[in-house]
């Protein structure tokens, strides 16, 4: 799946048969170059799941958003904001947050604080994603 944001376009793609559940994130140029951009390093055991540009007072912005191939869990959505030179500019780090003072099962949730910070900063309304099917 693609995205463009301004004059870059973005590309996730699936891994091979073998690597159904991982998928890489590239980064195309207007004159076609292309960059892999790596992964956060907090997100090894997860992979890109999806795509959204964002429109700030400043410009563009691409949102990645990590999860879990094939099907994704209940709360492992965890958003990353980039500038359009593929720079990642938000972390997730630890990427799992508790509160122990929820229910048992409600206790743990994705750690997205860096990302709402930042968009609130930039005037960036959350975009809605397009997903890797």
């Amino acid at each position: 799946m693609e995205k463009t944001c301004g004059d870059v376009t973005f590309r996730i793609s699936r891994g091979a048969q073998d690597q159904r559940d991982s998928t890489s994130l590239v980064r195309v140029d207007s004159n076609g170059k292309s960059i892999t951009i790596d992964k956060p390093a907090e997100m090894a055991d997860y992979t890109a799941v999806g795509l959204a540009c964002a429109i700030a007072r400043d410009g563009f912005y691409l949102v990645v958003q990590y999860g879990e191939l094939p099907f994704g869990c209940k709360f492992c959505e965890w958003f990353y904001l980039y500038d359009l030179g593929g720079k990642q500019l938000t972390r997730s780090d630890p990427p799992i947050l508790t509160d122990e003072s929820l229910p048992e099962r409600e206790r743990q949730t994705s750690n997205t604080r860096e990302y709402q910070d930042m968009i609130q900063k930039l005037g960036i309304e959350h975009p809605e994603v397009q997903y890797i099917r």
